[in-house]
C-alpha cells in the first residue's frame, strides 16, 4: 500500500476521533473498509506518536493544541520570527545556489528577505513565502497539491517524487508546536512527510522555532533534533528548554 494511503486513513482516523472523542476497532474497520489488522497496527502507530490512548478495543483522541492560521501567526510575536529570520538568512552563503523553504510565518518572513538575494532557486509549498519571493529576481516553484488554508500551503501527492529529484544545498524548516517533543512536529502526516523528504535532500537542514512553539502541542513528531545541523530559536526561549536542546543539536540564540 502506497505511503500517502497509510497516511490518509490515519487522519481519517484522527479525524473521526476529533468528531466522537471514542471509537471502537471494530466501528473503524467498518468505517474505513480495512482489516482489523491493519487498524490496530494504525492506532500502535498512533499511541506511540502521543495522538491517542487505547484501550479493550476502544480508541481516544488526547486533545492537542488546535492549528493557528498563519495570517495570525503572522502578527504573533513579530520581532522574535524576525530575528529568527534574518539570523537564518546570515547562513546563505553566496556559494548556495538551491534553497528549500519549508511552511509557517517564521519561514515567509525568512523569504521576505531571500526575495533581496539574486540568482537562487528555492522550493517551497508556503504560498506567502511564494507571493514574497515574487518581487525579486530568484527562480521559485512549488511541488504542487492541494490547497491547505489553516496551512496556507499547498498539499499532496507527488511531492516526495518532486523532492527526491532534487538537491537543496540549505532547508529552513517550520514546526508546530512541540512541548515534550524531542524534534519538529507537523499537524498532517502529508506535511510530515514532506518534511522527512526534504531534510533527506539537503546538505543542511536548519530549524527555526520561535519561543511559543515549546508551550503547544501537535499532532505528528516528524524528525528528531540530531537530524538538524542548527537550531535556531529567538531570546524569549527558556534557558532550561535552550540547555536540554543544546544536548541534542546546535542552537543559535536571535536577539
Amino acid at each position: 500500500m502506497k505511503a500517502v494511503e497509510i497516511q490518509q486513513r490515519r487522519e481519517k482516523i484522527l479525524s473521526l476521533l476529533k468528531q466522537q472523542q471514542k471509537i471502537t476497532v471494530q466501528s473503524l474497520v467498518e468505517l474505513l473498509n480495512v482489516s482489523d489488522e491493519t487498524i490496530r497496527k494504525d492506532l500502535a502507530i498512533l499511541t506511540e506518536q502521543g495522538m491517542i490512548k487505547k484501550s479493550y478495543g476502544v480508541a481516544e483522541l488526547i486533545p492537542t493544541t488546535p492549528v493557528i492560521p498563519v495570517g495570525y501567526r503572522d502578527k504573533k510575536e513579530a520581532d522574535a520570527k524576525s530575528a529568527i529570520a534574518k539570523k537564518a538568512l546570515s547562513l546563505i552563503k553566496p556559494t548556495m545556489r538551491t534553497i528549500g523553504l519549508d511552511q509557517g510565518s517564521t519561514i515567509a518572513k525568512l523569504a521576505e528577505y531571500i526575495k533581496e538575494l539574486h540568482h537562487k532557486t528555492i522550493i517551497t509549498r508556503s504560498l506567502p513565502s511564494l507571493i514574497a519571493l515574487k518581487d525579486g529576481d530568484n527562480e521559485f516553484f512549488t511541488p504542487g497539491g492541494y490547497y491547505n488554508a489553516n496551512d496556507m500551503s499547498f498539499q499532496g501527492q507527488g511531492e516526495d517524487n518532486t523532492l527526491a529529484n532534487i538537491h537543496l544545498d540549505i532547508s529552513f524548516f517550520g514546526s508546530s508546536g512541540l512541548k515534550s517533543r524531542h524534534g519538529i512536529c507537523s499537524s498532517s502526516f502529508t506535511d510530515a512527510e514532506f518534511k522527512k523528504q526534504m531534510n533527506l535532500q539537503s546538505s543542511i537542514s536548519v530549524a527555526l522555532i520561535d519561543h511559543t512553539k515549546f508551550t503547544q502541542t501537535s499532532l505528528v513528531m516528524v524528525l528528531p533534533w540530531t537530524e538538524f545541523d542548527l537550531l535556531i530559536t529567538d531570546d524569549q526561549t527558556p534557558e532550561n528548554i535552550i540547555d536540554d536542546l543544546k544536548k541534542q543539536v546546535e542552537v543559535i540564540v536571535a536577539n
